[in-house]
């Protein structure tokens, strides 16, 4: 499901964020990819840190906040783009999704731990990650809430429904 250079970009962000003080989540496609949910195309890698985390790595990298105030749909404090290779990592803190009673902050509770060649990530459980995509409301997010159910769930080794 995940290919050499989704593999390889993971492990530099593993690298990226090995002094990260707070904890930190892969979330969207290759979040899915990571507990064996295939997402279909993983265009990105997608990273939610802490605001203390973005502020360390701007300082070590030199990475520019390009932060923009998001969409009608979500947005961040900040928004990073490290040049790590081939595959297009977005890291995100302070990350919001509007709901109809306003912005809610996103903060994954379950946090588990995925090991791809020599890295450790961190993913967001399956109901946590199914939970995201309906929160989010896009048509790319509800259309891959379907492969969840088609999908074995790596936790109790059945199909889910």
């Amino acid at each position: 499901m995940l290919s050499q250079r989704h593999q390889r970009g993971l492990e530099r962000v593993a690298e990226l964020l090995a002094d990260a003080e707070d904890p930190w989540w892969v979330l969207g496609s290759a979040a899915m990819a990571l507990i064996g949910v295939d997402p279909g195309d993983i265009a990105d890698i997608d990273v939610l840190v802490s605001g203390r985390d973005a502020e360390a790595l701007m300082q070590a990298f030199a990475l520019p906040n390009q932060a923009d105030g998001g969409t009608s749909h979500f947005r961040s404090d900040y928004f990073l783009v490290p040049p790590l290779g081939d595959v297009r990592v977005e890291i995100m803190a302070g990350y919001h999704i509007r709901s109809g009673d306003g912005w809610q902050r996103v903060t994954p509770a379950s946090r588990q731990a995925v090991v791809v060649g020599t890295a450790t990530l961190f993913v967001p459980g399956r109901e946590e990650q199914i939970e995201l995509l309906e929160r989010l409301g896009r048509k790319k997010d509800l259309a891959r809430l379907g492969r969840f159910s088609t999908a074995a769930c790596p936790e109790d080794k059945r199909t889910q429904p």
